[in-house]
C-alpha cells in the first residue's frame, strides 16, 4: 500500500526538480583546490600500466573538480574511464572555467593506470540551451572550445552534460551532437563521445534513439528520483517499489532506443539525502530541503544509528532525532543496493555501470571491492574462456590483430580499447608468471 500511496509523489514535484549535477556544482563553486599539492602527492606513486584487473563491462566515473585530492587514491583497475567535472559553457559556447584541465596531472596519471580521461562540458537551464543549441555559430565555439581543450592534453574524449532540455531544442541538441562528432572525428583517432542523459524525460525533449547513435554512450543519471525538494523522504535511485524507478528507466531507455543496449550505461549514486521529517515512519513528510550526503557521510551516520532495508525499493534508510529535536531521515545506496542494481544491470546487458561521484566513499573500501566482485573477469588472459591462460589464447589474440577474428573484449587486457602487440606482451607474462 506504501508504494501505492507515494506511485504519483515524484510526477506531482517534477516541476521543482533541479539536477543534481547542478545542484552540486552550485554547492561547491566557490571551494578552493590545491591543484599543485595533490599532484606532487600524484607524482610520488609509481605508475604501473600493466597491472590491472581485465573487466567486463565499462565503470565509468565522474571525478568532480572538488574531489581532485581524491584521485592518486582510486582504485584505477576498477576503472575503464573518467569523466572531468567540468568544463562549464557559457550561452555563446565560451569556457567559462575549466578548472585548471590543462595543467592536471591526473589527466597522465590515470592515462598510465590504463584509464581513458574525457573532458565533461557543462551548461543547464532552458533558457541558457536554447541559446547555445539555436545558434550554429554559437554551437561552432562551443565545439571549437571544446576540442582544443581535449588536444591540448592528449585526453581520449568528450562527455556532453545538457541538462532541463527544453522540448523545443529536441532537435537542436541532435544537430550539436552531430557537429560535435564531426568535428572531433575529423581530429582524433577514435575519440570517445559520451552524455549525461536523464533518469525521467518528462516532457519528451531527448531523442534517445539519435544520441545513442551518434554517440558511444548514454551516461543514464539513474538518481535524483526523491530529491531535496521532495515532500517525502525516500530512495534516491529506486529499483522497485515505484512506478517511476530505474527498471521503468531502463526500459524506457531501451523501447527509445530500439534497443541499443551497447550504449546504454547505468549510473548510480555515492550519495544520499538528509531531511528534515514529521516523525520516524517510513517515507515521512519533509519539513525543509534535504541535504546531500556523501557515501561516506551516509555510512558515519549508519555506524552511528543503525540502518534499515527497504526491500521494495533496494535502498537503505535510517532515522534519528537529532540536536534540534527533530526527527531526519535519510536514505542512500549501500553495497547491498548497489549490488543489486549492478546485477540488473548486467542481467539487461548494458554496457557498463557508472558513478557519481569518485571520491563520495572517501576512506571505505566496500564499493570498491564490489565493483570487483561484479565486473573483474575470473581468469585475466583466458581469451578462449577454457579456464586456462597458454599458448592457444596467444594465437587468438594475434589472429584478432591480423583480422582473421572479430574483436573480443577479453582479448583487450591492458582495457584500452585496442587490441594489439601490448595484449601480447601481457598474455605472455602471465602465462610465466603462472
Amino acid at each position: 500500500m506504501r508504494a501505492i500511496a507515494l506511485l504519483f509523489l515524484i510526477p506531482a514535484f517534477c516541476q521543482n526538480w533541479n539536477s543534481f549535477h547542478s545542484q552540486e556544482l552550485d554547492r561547491f563553486q566557490n571551494i578552493q583546490v590545491n591543484y599543485k599539492d595533490v599532484d606532487s602527492r600524484a607524482k610520488d606513486i609509481d605508475l604501473n600500466r600493466i597491472n590491472r584487473s581485465s573487466l567486463t563491462h565499462e565503470v565509468i566515473g565522474y571525478l568532480p573538480y572538488w574531489e581532485y585530492s581524491e584521485y592518486p587514491d582510486l582504485d584505477y583497475s576498477l576503472l575503464t574511464q573518467i569523466n572531468f567535472f567540468s568544463a562549464e559553457l557559457s550561452i555563446y559556447g565560451d569556457i567559462i572555467n575549466d578548472h585548471n584541465w590543462e595543467n592536471l596531472y591526473f589527466i597522465d596519471f590515470a592515462q598510465s593506470h590504463g584509464v581513458k580521461v574525457k573532458l565533461c562540458a557543462t551548461l543547464f537551464g532552458s533558457y541558457e540551451l536554447s541559446t547555445l543549441l539555436e545558434n550554429y555559430f554559437y554551437r561552432q565555439n562551443a565545439i571549437n572550445n571544446l576540442l582544443d581543450l581535449v588536444l591540448s592534453v592528449g585526453a581520449d574524449g568528450i562527455d556532453i552534460d545538457f541538462e532541463l532540455l527544453p522540448t523545443n531544442q529536441r532537435d537542436n541538441l541532435v544537430l550539436f551532437m552531430e557537429e560535435l562528432s564531426f568535428a572531433f572525428h575529423s581530429q582524433m583517432d577514435d575519440p570517445i563521445i559520451t552524455m549525461a542523459t536523464p533518469a525521467i524525460d518528462w516532457s519528451n525533449a531527448w531523442d534517445y534513439e539519435s544520441l545513442a547513435e551518434i554517440t558511444d554512450g548514454l551516461f543514464i543519471m539513474g538518481y535524483n528520483y526523491f530529491y531535496s525538494g521532495s515532500a517525502n523522504a525516500g530512495p534516491v535511485a529506486p529499483l522497485g517499489g515505484y512506478f517511476y524507478d530505474i527498471e521503468y528507466t531502463v526500459n524506457d531507455y531501451l523501447n527509445k532506443t530500439n534497443n541499443q543496449t551497447d550504449k546504454l550505461i547505468l549510473g548510480l549514486p555515492y550519495y544520499g539525502y538528509d531531511w528534515d521529517v514529521v516523525d520516524s515512519s517510513i517515507n515521512s513528510e519533509t519539513m525543509s530541503y534535504g541535504i546531500a550526503k556523501t557515501y561516506a557521510e551516509a555510512r558515519m551516520l549508519d555506524e552511528y544509528y543503525g540502518s534499515y532495508w527497504d526491500q521494495s525499493s533496494n535502498s537503505a534508510w535510517l532515522t534519528y532525532y537529532d540536536d534540534t529535536w527533530t526527527w531526519n531521515q535519510c536514505w542512500f545506496d549501500d553495497h547491498l543496493s548497489l549490488s543489486n542494481k549492478y546485477a540488473f544491470a548486467k542481467e539487461f546487458e548494458l554496457q557498463g555501470i557508472g558513478i557519481w561521484a569518485l571520491g563520495y566513499d572517501d576512506d571505505y573500501d566496500d564499493l570498491w571491492n564490489l565493483l570487483k566482485l561484479h565486473f573483474e573477469s575470473n581468469v585475466s588472459g583466458d581469451i578462449n574462456l577454457d579456464e586456462s591462460t597458454d599458448i592457444q589464447d596467444i594465437i587468438i589474440v594475434i589472429n584478432i590483430i591480423i583480422g582473421n577474428l572479430e574483436f573480443l573484449y577479453q582479448a583487450d587486457l591492458n582495457n584500452d580499447q585496442y587490441i594489439d602487440v601490448l595484449d601480447i606482451l601481457i598474455l605472455v607474462n602471465l602465462i610465466l608468471d603462472r
